[in-house]
């Protein structure tokens, strides 16, 4: 069994929780308790929680599935499976009723679907469908293992760089409007990874764009997912209303952070009654780490 280990140091102030813990052994039957002192109790993991192996088994197809396409044995190119062609064949239908460049109609339903899945489950396609959000969760867990310390990004300069994916969003159907090419295959790591930088790269400017991508999302999880992806700016408004989202319980939450440090793309759910934050992918990490049973859920919420 794949073993991941991490772990929670309890200051003073969480007995609560450590408590909690405590009351039900067997639910918690995957922690092992190292040490039990008055102000700390350190905590080890032994398995990946279940939803992630669900996950991951999910985004491992789908990735599969792509780099198949991608090395010609598909009947359609991988760029066909992209939701952001959508986006960019818009100008083209509106103006002369024709698909841009590679794009087609499998990439606007593509795009359709993955709003109407917004609606419903915010970026539920994000972190369940993904690969390149799949790819970078992988990075930035691999980055912790590596860096057990890296300074995280503060609240206010994460939320400015945030604004960076809406430039990139402005610029790249721009100049694919424009210019009736796919201007952004050259710097988009979608293209770049599965093409193996194929046609559309800029040569060395591809290169050094997608080391620099790789090395970030090892420093800063999900970095291009957070600050850069233009189909995550694309979803924004329809994720802020999605119906499915995780809810807390108020008066079980000993607000112990775990949620947070379990989040991929560091959303506090401990600071507020339900999660609205456009970035969440409903992956439920921080469900899964919660240790108090029914503290967080997902729930239909408006």
């Amino acid at each position: 069994m794949t073993i991941l280990f991490f772990e929670v140091l309890f200051r003073a102030g969480y007995e609560k929780t450590c408590a909690r813990l405590l009351e039900n052994p067997a639910k918690y039957s995957h922690i092992v308790f190292l040490s039990a002192n008055k102000g700390t109790s350190i905590l080890r993991a032994k398995r990946i929680p279940t939803t992630r192996w669900i996950r991951y088994s999910l985004l491992t197809v789908i990735t599969g599935m792509v780099t198949y396409a991608a090395l010609g044995f598909g009947k359609r190119s991988f760029e066909a499976w992209c939701p952001f062609g959508g986006m960019e064949s818009l100008w083209g239908l509106y103006r002369a009723g024709e698909f841009s460049c590679a794009t087609g109609p499998l990439n606007l339903s593509m795009l359709i679907g993955i709003i109407v899945l917004a609606l419903v489950a915010k970026k539920a396609f994000c972190g369940w469908a993904c690969p390149i959000g799949f790819l970078s969760e992988l990075a930035g867990r691999l980055g912790k293992i590596i860096w057990r310390k890296r300074p995280s990004v503060p609240a206010k300069t994460n939320d400015w760089l945030k604004l960076l994916r809406y430039v990139a969003l402005v610029l790249s159907l721009y100049f694919t409007y424009k210019m009736g090419e796919l201007i952004l295959r050259g710097y988009d790591p979608f293209f770049l990874i599965f093409s193996g930088f194929g046609h559309g790269s800029v040569g060395l400017t591809s290169v050094i764009v997608l080391i620099v991508l790789v090395v970030a999302a090892f420093i800063v999880p999900m970095f291009f997912c957070r600050y850069l992806c233009p189909m995550g700016a694309t979803l924004d408004p329809f994720s802020r209303v999605g119906v499915l989202k995780v809810a807390r319980n108020e008066k079980t939450c000993t607000k112990c952070n775990l949620c947070q440090k379990a989040c991929p793309v560091d959303i506090a759910p401990q600071k507020t009654r339900v999660v609205r934050a456009r970035d969440c992918t409903n992956c439920l990490e921080c469900v899964e780490a919660c240790p108090v049973k029914g503290a967080l859920e997902v729930k239909a919420a408006l």
